[in-house]
């Protein structure tokens, strides 16, 4: 964003010494990610430790959710709904939504791939657990819960550092303000950035045999920062219900639905996701145990003083033999 706007300073200077014009940005438009999902073991730890490795894909419906911005440099007239709208479709008729009013544009985006790695440390019931993923850029969290033999809870704090773009629209002025003559030389501009936006949230899941069935809320706030403008962004909050199934003591898949509320709690902005982890720690623990038994059988120190003691008891009555002989 920075970069951007070091680019509109060089153009607005040179446009200002040769034609007395000054850009001012009249609302935005970017990508949103639904929140990061974090869950728990989904199993009776049953004081072990574990490490996981998670791959996931995501499928949720694109959709574009509106909030109102000002611009604290260009004229009130300048804001009314017939410009703006002649500004936006004349812009980019194909990606900008015509608004009512001035209004900043989220688009909740499609598909997305993330794997993780994740490490929960055990302290019966109480766990820790830190993580880090690649999703939509990456994150990295910590939470704290405590699993029981049929649930478990926790809670998490991380930060989301995500790859978006930021898509800008404006007018170029006159040094002494904007006129109604002025929509006529509208621009857009767009600049890459990455968000580092701290994430929270909670879950709560249960597990029987097999099963286990996890639901996480997540949320965080987008942190763009665009010069001159007043508007209030909205959280992303994002509900995770998934199903899982552990195929073996190593390998477990899981599906469910993820639904995001941006604003309007009324309107759902509804996805699938589906998951394969893989446990580690597990793993190696039980392959632990196996090999205990054989190390022990290897040297059966139980066998050989039996042998000892059959041995003296068979040489004493031999002395005594040879005594008696002798007198």
């Amino acid at each position: 964003m920075k970069g951007f706007f070091r680019i509109l300073a060089i153009a607005t200077t040179s446009l200002v010494l040769s034609a007395c014009s000054v850009a001012h940005l009249s609302n935005f438009q970017f990508g949103a990610s639904p929140s990061p999902e974090v869950n728990g073991p989904g199993k009776d730890l049953d004081g072990v430790s574990m490490a996981r490795v998670s791959a996931s894909f995501t499928a949720a419906d694109e959709d574009e959710v509106t909030f109102p911005v000002r611009s604290r440099a260009l004229d009130e007239t300048l804001l009314g709904t017939n410009t703006i709208a002649n500004l936006t479709e004349r812009v980019n008729p194909d990606s900008v939504k015509r608004t009512n009013s001035n209004n900043a544009i989220l688009e909740i985006d499609g598909y997305h791939i993330s794997a993780s790695l994740e490490f929960i440390i055990n302290f019966n019931p109480i766990f820790f657990q830190v993580g880090i993923a690649a999703y939509d850029g990456f994150y990295y969290y910590v939470a704290i819960g405590a699993n029981h033999k049929y649930y478990d809870w926790g809670v998490f704090l991380g930060e989301f550092n995500q790859f978006t773009t930021v898509d800008y629209f404006g007018y170029w002025c006159g040094v002494d303000g904007c006129s109604e003559d002025d929509m006529d030389d509208s621009f857009v501009a767009s600049d890459f950035v990455v968000l580092g936006d701290v994430f929270f949230g909670a879950y709560v899941g249960a597990h029987v045999w097999r099963l286990s069935l996890n639901n996480t809320v997540s949320m965080y706030r987008p942190g763009i920062d665009v010069e001159r403008m007043d508007y209030d962004m909205p959280y992303v909050i994002s509900n995770y219900t998934s199903l899982g199934i552990h195929l073996s003591d190593e390998w477990s898949i899981r599906g469910g639905t993820v639904i995001s509320f941006i604003r309007n709690f009324r309107k759902l902005h509804m996805g699938f996701r589906f998951s394969i982890d893989f446990n580690i720690a597990e793993q190696s623990s039980k392959m632990k145990k196996k090999r205990a038994p054989a190390e022990t059988g290897a040297l059966p120190p139980a066998e050989t003083q039996p042998v000892k003691v059959a041995e003296e008891q068979t040489a004493a009555p031999a002395e005594a033999q040879t005594e008696e002989s002798a007198e």
